[in-house]
């Protein structure tokens, strides 16, 4: 099983991502995006995995 792991900085802020084969779920820090808020913000995410 193959997986990446990789994470983003900005300022103080720490972002992590963990890609691995499975369901195709997507959560950003442990929050799944479906309920990630602001609304903008969500759209933002989801564009470039459409």
């Amino acid at each position: 099983m193959k997986v990446i792991v990789t994470s983003g900085k900005r300022k103080t802020a720490i972002a992590r991502a963990t890609i691995k084969p499975g369901k195709g779920r997507v959560r950003i820090n442990k929050i799944p995006v479906e309920i990630y808020q602001p609304e903008m913000a969500r759209m933002k995410i989801m564009e470039p995995l459409l």
